[in-house]
């Protein structure tokens, strides 16, 4: 089986390709936030962010190929991930 066949099977390819250029700040941002010393809650609400987008995206293709129950759990999982993220972004704040 090509590589190519294995990665575009069944998947909406410009949605795809945005999820794959999510993911270089999100390996930047977990870089950032393990190499420094005092946990950095910021780096981690960004990485919560760029997660969220990605299964948004996710869950916006899984609309688009018909498949109602992973599309909503994927819509669900990514509001939480926010209120995660959030409450990272506030942890940031208070440290200051």
């Amino acid at each position: 089986m090509k590589l190519n066949n294995r990665f575009f099977k069944n998947r909406v390819k410009p949605i795809f390709i945005t999820q794959f250029i999510l993911i270089i700040p999100m390996i930047v941002f977990i870089y950032l936030s393990f190499t420094t010393y005092p946990v950095n809650f910021f780096y981690s609400g960004f990485i919560g962010i760029i997660l969220a987008i990605s299964i948004i995206l996710n869950g916006i293709e899984q609309y688009i190929l018909k498949k109602k129950g992973r599309s909503i759990s994927f819509f669900i999982l990514s509001v939480l991930i926010i209120l995660v993220a959030v409450q990272s972004f506030y942890f940031a704040t208070l440290k200051r």
